[in-house]
């Protein structure tokens, strides 16, 4: 397998990918929850840490299902 193949920015081992998975839907849950409550700020901060969360679930998803493309 060549470093080509590689995706550096996907967790190298199956638990970090667990891991990983596991933070992306606790902090998902959480910025849906803050933007769910109507709070009169401007909600920027949970929609970026929304959309971090979704891409964090989505690295993970990908580490998981093709253990080929996981980082070193």
């Amino acid at each position: 397998m060549t470093d080509r193949t590689r995706l550096h920015w996907v967790p190298a081992t199956a638990a970090r990918c667990w891991l990983s998975l596991f933070a992306g839907v606790v902090l998902l849950g959480s910025s849906i929850w803050m933007l769910s409550t109507g709070d009169e700020r401007l909600p920027v901060f949970s929609v970026v840490a929304a959309v971090a969360a979704a891409l964090l679930v989505i690295i993970a998803v990908v580490g998981l299902v093709s253990p080929r493309l996981r980082g070193r």
